[in-house]
């Protein structure tokens, strides 16, 4: 059934789709409280940052040449499938702290409880701290956020227009999602994935440095990975079936310091060689936030793309025009600065308790593909 002939007969699920509306206005409100700028971003650009594993869905623009029935020229542009290079080119220009709020979208995503190919994202950057602050922004957006719910179905029950419940927003920080009691309250736990991998996994990130070495520890755990050739891929398999799942379900779990081998924006740590200074967020097991602090060194993000651009190749993904623009951005200065997208869609979902994200949008792509 369509979204809106669900709610014409089912009045009561309006609360769900009224917490993502909410979640949205307590964003904005609280970086407006922080002074942050609203950047309004573009729904198409003729350029992407190169990432390898980003699928991105591609439309024709028919550009007339003159009047009447001159012939036209088609160029092809990209859906935005996230603002980075727009919010790196506005901080070149001098802007400061600022955040997003728009739909992204990407090709290839399932269609199912965690994923649309159409979604929601909220970016933000940071000046002059790194991942760790990040994460510090995150603990308290996330607390005001759930404040800021409660209040707002408090007010909404009193105008007596829809059927509300607000006993499930209190004054703990509790959320109970599918049976799950959530804490938002600090603190939340910070894990590094070189821990996590031998915590966890049994694995070293110093021991599978090369394509084989890791090749040979997935052999080990019994996943069958002929024909990769791809060290991100095995890592990725490695790290979701054996990590992923043993982070915490009640409380809110932060991951950080990625493998070099899949950053490509971020700055590498001058701790350690082998991790860049990115961080996730995962909320009931879901990943719903990545970050780090950015790599404004135009020469080595060149370098990168250049990379990400023959590994594409490689991989058989789309050919993308590699974004110059946003190097020409990096060459004129960017100030230190930690950005992170977050998927509004995903957190909506905990906060009303919904099993999908398809639950929490009115018109989602779920009901016409």
């Amino acid at each position: 059934m369509q979204t809106w002939k669900l709610l014409k007969y089912n009045p009561h699920l309006f609360q769900r789709y009224f917490i993502k509306e909410y979640l949205i206005k307590a964003c904005r409100r609280f970086f407006e409280d922080r002074n942050y700028h609203e950047l309004e971003s573009p729904l198409m650009t003729d350029s992407l940052p190169q990432e390898r594993y980003l699928d991105v869905l591609d439309v024709k623009i028919e550009r007339k040449r003159g009047s009447g029935t001159a012939p036209t020229e088609n160029k092809t542009a990209y859906i935005t499938p996230t603002t980075e290079t727009y919010n790196k080119r506005i901080l070149a220009a001098g802007l400061g702290e600022h955040y997003v709020i728009t739909k992204v979208a990407r090709g290839t995503e399932d269609i199912g409880p965690n994923h649309l190919p159409e979604f929601t994202m909220l970016e933000w950057y940071h000046l002059d701290t790194d991942y760790n602050g990040l994460m510090d922004d995150c603990e308290e957006l996330f607390k005001f956020t759930y404040n800021y719910i409660k209040d707002a179905l408090k007010k909404e029950k009193t105008l007596n227009r829809f059927m509300i419940d607000d006993s499930k927003f209190n004054n703990n920080l509790e959320l109970n999602y599918q049976g799950q009691i959530i804490n938002l309250n600090s603190p939340w736990d910070r894990v590094s994935v070189p821990e996590a991998l031998e915590k966890f996994a049994g694995i070293k990130l110093e021991d599978i440095q090369s394509l084989e070495e890791i090749k040979e520890a997935a052999k080990k755990k019994g996943y069958n990975v002929e024909g990769i050739n791809d060290w991100q891929t095995v890592f990725e398999l490695i790290f979701m079936s054996e990590v992923e799942p043993k982070f915490s379900k009640d409380k809110l779990t932060f991951v950080y310091e990625y493998p070099k081998q899949v950053c490509v924006l971020v700055k590498p740590s001058t701790k350690n060689p082998l991790v860049c200074e990115k961080v996730e967020l995962y909320f009931a097991g879901r990943e719903v936030a990545n970050g780090y602090t950015e790599l404004i060194d135009w020469k080595l993000q060149q370098e990168k793309f250049m990379e990400e651009q023959a590994a594409r190749k490689e991989l058989g993904m789309k050919d993308v025009k590699i974004d110059t623009d946003l190097i020409e951005a990096l060459k004129e200065g960017l100030p230190n600065v930690s950005g992170i997208g977050m998927g509004l869609d995903r957190v909506a979902m905990i906060f009303a308790d919904a099993k999908s994200i398809s639950d929490i949008n009115y018109f989602p792509a779920s009901d016409w593909l």
